[in-house]
């Protein structure tokens, strides 16, 4: 069994997410939900699109305090995708353009009309010391496009 006892509703799950949480668990869980989906399985599905949506409103949340140099780049605003949840990106793919589409406020529709979702090829330390070094008022010179893969690009 992925998460014991069996769990007969929302509140049975509380109990895992709280007291007794083991990462691998859920990890089992949402590979299980995700098998689902993969089989069309309308509830699997229905939990990734709600997945895919609130993964869009954590942007929606920040973009009004965004520089707005990050929309200006070829690549549109970079969103930087970190954690296996993005592994699931075809099933989340359609709740979470659904939440950008509706929520880009009007204000930045101009200049807010493309954003990339990358994924880290090297450890996130290495920005960390970028930012140390500049810090220190030293650069440490870093390829960003060379540490970065494109999985998705989207333009509205």
């Amino acid at each position: 069994r992925i998460l014991s006892p069996q769990i007969s509703d929302r509140m049975g799950l509380l109990t895992h997410l709280y007291r007794t949480f083991e990462k691998s668990k859920f990890a089992g869980f949402c590979q299980k939900l995700a098998e689902g989906a993969q089989a069309g399985d309308p509830l699997c599905c229905h939990i990734f699109n709600k997945a895919g949506e609130v993964l869009a409103r954590h942007i929606v949340a920040v973009l009004p305090k965004m520089d707005k140099s990050l929309f200006g780049g070829e690549l549109g605003l970079p969103i930087l995708c970190v954690g296996s949840v993005w592994n699931s990106w075809e099933m989340m793919k359609e709740g979470f353009l659904k939440v950008l589409n509706q929520a880009r406020p009007q204000e930045l529709h101009s200049i807010f009309s493309k954003f990339t979702l990358l994924k880290l090829k090297h450890s996130s330390a290495l920005g960390g010391a970028s930012l140390g070094a500049k810090h220190i008022g030293q650069v440490l010179p870093l390829d960003y496009t060379a540490n970065v893969d494109v999985f998705y690009t989207h333009s509205f």
